[in-house]
């Protein structure tokens, strides 16, 4: 049977054609580092790569989250140690005022330099990071720490600290008609890290898939009232227990209402050190945590690039081949084809 010129000329420049389709498939490959260029093309894989990019997204996500928070936690570490380091001050300076040694004129002064130490407690309970009071609960609109210009007393969200008190874990006072009211915006927290974030009947986030951020002054600087050993009533939390024992060295010292100060002086400036190592643990997990979304980050990557990203010696393999197959049919070309066809095409 006779085959047309035509017919040979045409089927040989699909075979061309297809061979310098392969040949660009290839190349495209190798320079791009990706096996298909469309999720047309790979549908199976690219669905899966679609997959696991919206994972690592959202696990990038939560280690930026992480992060932010660490840097906000060390901030709250700083202002602790701080509060923590005027208070063991404030120790020795009421070691001294006690002593039996100490003249009047130098309990005054004692009392001065007590004074100034209890602002700056103040000012550090009032800090801020990144515009956000650190030890507010939920109060971002001010200053959660106040003094009562009349009184003197310590003030938190506008209640008075001494008439606070705890219970079940929750902060309140109680009212002119002896009811319980919760303090304003004391509740806490929480920031969703991956853990599955969940709510609960109450729309609440469910402490167990979140991670509590907030912070209450009330856990580091004390609320309510106590009576001494020697039946003092020594108020709860550390600015008005500070001006309490500057009135028992000044003008004339109480030894006995001092002492009973000391004492809760001593506890509460314990009670800061528990909070520095609650801080501490929450630290901690957000490490670990850190840690793990960056694992999960680096498995995700390695996953992709195993599903969409070519292999560059392979494809510099299969470049090669499609040029030598490139060549052979140019070759074949020379054989089938009229010169001047052959010629024009080169």
């Amino acid at each position: 049977m006779r085959v047309a010129q035509r017919t040979i000329s045409r089927n040989y420049l699909r075979t061309l054609n297809g061979a310098l389709s392969k040949r660009a498939e290839s190349f495209e490959r190798g320079s791009t580092g990706l096996k298909f260029a469309t999720l047309s093309e790979n549908v199976s894989d690219g669905t899966r790569a679609m997959h696991v990019q919206e994972q690592r997204y959202q696990a990038t996500q939560y280690l930026d989250n992480t992060n932010n928070l660490l840097y906000e936690m060390n901030s709250v570490d700083s202002n602790m140690e701080s509060i923590h380091s005027i208070l063991q001050t404030a120790q020795e300076k009421v070691l001294k005022g006690m002593s039996e040694s100490m003249g009047q004129d130098g309990r005054d002064v004692l009392a001065k330099e007590i004074s100034k130490l209890k602002e700056e407690i103040l000012q550090f309970a009032n800090a801020q990071y990144g515009g956000k009071y650190l030890f507010s609960g939920t109060n971002n609109s001010a200053a959660p720490f106040t003094v009562n210009e009349d009184t003197g007393k310590l003030m938190y969200n506008g209640i008075e600290v001494e008439k606070i008190q705890k219970e079940d874990g929750e902060y309140f006072y109680m009212d002119e008609n002896n009811q319980k009211v919760t303090i304003p915006k004391n509740d806490p927290i929480y920031a969703d890290i991956g853990l599955g974030y969940r709510y609960d009947g109450n729309m609440t986030a469910d402490p167990r898939t979140a991670f509590q951020v907030s912070f209450s002054g009330l856990d580091l600087l004390g609320f309510g009232t106590t009576t001494g050993e020697n039946g003092t009533q020594v108020s709860g939390n550390l600015y008005d227990l500070l001006t309490e024992i500057e009135n028992s060295l000044t003008p004339d010292l109480n030894k006995e209402a001092l002492d009973d100060q000391y004492t809760q002086l001593v506890d509460l400036t314990d009670q800061v050190g528990v909070c520095r190592t609650d801080l501490g643990t929450r630290m901690n997990f957000l490490e670990r945590n850190a840690d793990r979304l960056q694992n999960d980050i680096d498995n995700l990557t390695e996953q992709e690039s195993g599903l969409i990203s070519s292999n560059p010696a392979d494809e510099a393999i299969k470049l090669k081949e499609c040029e030598y197959v490139w060549m052979a049919v140019l070759q074949l070309g020379s054989q089938i084809l009229p010169s001047s066809l052959l010629d024009f095409m080169q």
